[in-house]
């Protein structure tokens, strides 16, 4: 049974005072509306959002309204002409999908939208349209930083050309367990490939001076109960595998927005935990942008608001009554803090005004509609992406590529391209699977959504559809869906030569491997899709994408089978609808839910596997898996030979590794070399080995290049909860290179 926490109660939650402010007693707001879109009729064009030298209230002369002072002097100068209510309006929307601005100065309002994958056009605050590109889960797959700058800059394109100042995203939490709803959002389970791939896209993504939110912050890797859950982590594992992603997109991306997640992390509500975003992200990491709050997490913990302040989120979302209920209630009984608390809301709104004047927020419209000439280069490289992600995971009898000469079928449902929530992106002039390989098939190609026999028989190659849908607001059951293995069942009895899509962003039961010829991991890869398989197909392109998680054979085997239990069942759900009882509103709810959680009552999850997640749990305990993390076939066969090491640490603490790679097939491809380091001997229990390096390499069929890295104390270290600090201890480790975390190439042992 889930174990449960009883919320302990910090105040009583107060109406507000209308004696000390008129609009604290507006009964007529919405109270707590969920806000998930934009309803009313929106414009094809933004206006009335100045510059603010442009804007008929701003102060000319004024040391904020010159874009020639520092943001700094800039904000300094602005808060200090501000009211108490402009103040504590800072904090919040003015209305959905828009930061406040201040209209008696000058300040427009900061528009915002979802998501990482395209905009989620809903909130969007003028009309038109976005292109749907592939998740970041399969943006991981392809192992490419460039690719993950260029996709980001990509963004930052369609968010200038349909005015949009802060991104609502990227996502990138972790892949902690197989069945997250949200997996198709984040970029797998390893911390260096996720952090990155991070850092690429927010720096493109900020190139343009758009403003990111990477989300969510932290430990927020399931949907199960997602805003009371609370997730359990020691300092070591928060340090190695969760924390590492975000000092790295702070330190060398200097990404100046973060959004909290709605969960809980050691008892303390993320949306308000000092210790992670003040003490940490801020003092330790240098973390000077905007901390927003995901859209409920504040709502759950009305008598929670006094730890706001101190955390130093910045911007509470979608409003901030709750915390403004709590702020007249205190002033109410403690008069003299007002100065005290408006000195508080300075700190808290800095951040958010600094970042917009830092990144040309302020100085601009929101919107530049040249750049919508752009959005036919967009579909060209949503198409590349979709094509480089696309991962190879089996290839009997190299059944792949498919000779064009050869008669296809298509079986299955038609392809998901997106998942579903906040990060789903309509698109437009979308190539299904089907029209893409009727392109570069012809007439050689038939798609059936049923079986038909006739079809199948007449056909060289059968290609199987095999649909998993998942998104926001619900984990998805390792077993689900029942019905494609029964049609896959089906099919390998009629055909011996079936190769299975997996058009899935999670992980399931595989008994049908042995039965299939190939299989094609290909998540959600947005518009282009179809176009993209083609490609793979037919062998226009060898496919080059790895798997940023390892595929386990039994959801049994993973670290927390049970995160989820409530009771002995699973509860799949974190949508929200339990907040009225939660919160002590209704006292009627689902009894699976009810009968094991009370009212203010958080439910535990312990990461009690500590640092081995993902693939370092599978090797720790020798477990049996699909197909490990980094796996990826190609249509070539690469050579691994030579590798050097050069040990400078005495010197300057770094290692360089080199190492030949050749193309010895028949036709050119990428490769991607992944470094993994093996400690001997620790003081202290540590994986098998970690991923500490990669590099995505192109070679001509024939051609051959040295492959260097360069290593510092990060590929060495752990986190020592002792000192409080990284120790690398001295002693025997393994540098080892190979295609994947199981596939080994070369090894080279080295003496620290």
């Amino acid at each position: 049974m889930k174990k449960l926490n009883l919320l302990s109660l910090l105040g009583v939650a107060a109406l507000c005072c209308s004696a000390m402010h008129a609009n604290a007693s507006n009964k007529s707001r919405p109270q707590h509306k969920d806000i998930v879109e934009i309803k009313e009729q929106k414009p094809e064009q933004l206006e009335g959002y100045y510059p603010v030298a442009l804007h008929p209230n701003s102060i000319k002369s004024a040391v904020y309204a010159n874009p020639k002072n520092s943001a700094d002097e800039r904000t300094k100068d602005l808060i200090s002409r501000l009211t108490f209510d402009e103040k504590l309006a800072l904090t919040t929307a003015v209305k959905p999908f828009n930061y406040a601005g201040v209209p008696r100065l000058g300040i427009r309002p900061v528009t915002l939208a979802d998501a990482s994958q395209g905009l989620r056009m809903g909130t969007v605050s003028v009309s038109g349209k976005s292109t749907s590109m592939p998740g970041m889960l399969p943006l991981a797959a392809t192992w490419d930083v460039e690719l993950a700058e260029q996709f980001g800059k990509t963004m930052a394109e369609e968010c200038r050309a349909l005015g949009v100042d802060i991104l609502l995203g990227p996502s990138m939490n972790m892949q902690r367990q197989s069945v997250g709803g949200r997996n198709y959002e984040y970029m797998g389970e390893d911390p260096l490939l996720t952090g990155d791939m991070a850092k690429g896209y927010i720096l493109g993504l900020q190139s343009l001076k758009i403003v990111p939110t990477a989300k969510h912050f932290i430990a927020n890797d399931q949907e199960f109960v997602r805003h009371i859950a609370n997730s359990v982590v020691d300092d070591r594992t928060m340090r190695e595998i969760y924390l590492r992603p975000w000092e790295k997109i702070i330190k060398e991306a200097d990404a100046m927005g973060i959004m909290s997640g709605n969960n809980v992390v050691n008892g303390v509500s993320c949306a308000m935990h000092k210790p992670l975003i003040a003490d940490v992200l801020r003092k330790e990491f240098g973390f000077k942008g905007i901390a927003m709050t995901d859209w409920q997490n504040t709502r759950y913990f009305p008598n929670n608001q006094d730890l706001v302040l101190p955390s130093t989120t910045t911007i509470i979302m979608p409003d901030n009554y709750t915390f403004t209920d709590w702020l007249w209630a205190e002033l109410k009984q403690n008069p003299s803090k007002k100065a005290e608390i408006e000195k508080q809301l300075e700190t808290m709104i800095y951040p958010n005004l600094y970042t917009f004047f830092k990144m040309g927020v302020y100085d601009r419209e929101p919107q530049d509609i040249s750049m919508k000439a752009t959005f036919n280069e967009h579909q060209m490289f949503a198409r590349k992406v979709a094509q480089e992600a696309i991962v190879l995971l089996k290839n009997e009898d190299k059944i792949l590529p498919i000779n064009k000469s050869k008669r296809v079928v298509l079986i299955g449902e038609e392809e998901i391209f997106t998942g579903t929530g906040s990060g789903h992106v309509k698109g437009y002039e979308h190539v299904s699977y089907a029209m893409g390989l009727k392109a570069a098939f012809g007439d050689n190609f038939s798609y059936s959504k049923e079986i038909d026999e006739k079809l199948i028989k007449q056909a060289d190659v059968v290609l199987f559809n095999f649909n998993k849908l998942s998104g926001e607001g619900h984990d998805i059951p390792f077993e689900a869906p029942i019905e494609p293995p029964k049609v896959l069942n089906k099919l390998t009895q009629l055909h011996d030569n079936v190769v299975v899509l997996l058009t899935s962003s999670n992980t399931m039961p595989t008994p049908w491997l042995k039965d299939v010829k190939g299989v094609l991991w290909l998540s959600f890869l947005g518009q282009e899709r179809g176009h993209a398989l083609a490609n793979i197909i037919s062998g226009k392109t060898s496919p080059s994408g790895k798997l940023p998680f390892t595929f386990e054979k039994d959801f049994n085997d993973s670290p927390d089978p049970e995160f989820n239990f409530l009771g002995d069942q699973a509860y799949w759900y974190g949508n929200n609808k339990y907040k009225p009882y939660w919160l002590g509103w209704d006292d009627k709810f689902n009894p699976a839910f009810t009968n094991y959680v009370k009212p203010h009552q958080l439910v535990d999850i312990p990461y009690s596997e500590g640092v081995f997640m993902g693939y370092r749990w599978f090797e720790a305990k020798q477990l049996p898996i699909v197909f490990p993390f980094g796996h990826g076939l190609s249509y070539t066969d690469f050579s691994y030979k030579n590798i050097k090491v050069n040990n400078n640490w005495k010197t300057n603490k770094t290692v360089t590794v080199s190492m030949k790679l050749s193309n010895t097939g028949e036709m050119a491809a990428n490769e991607i070399v992944q470094l993994y380091i093996a400690d001997h001997k620790a003081s202290v229990l540590r994986p098998v080995k970690e991923l500490k390096a990669f590099k995505k390499v192109y070679l001509k069929a024939g051609q051959s290049k040295t492959v260097t890295f360069t290593l510092d104390a990060d590929a060495f270290n752990y986190w020592s909860v002792d000192e409080k600090d990284w120790v690398v201890e001295s002693g025997d480790f393994d540098i080892l290179i190979g295609s994947s975390s199981q596939n080994i190439h070369l090894k080279k042992t080295l003496v620290l």
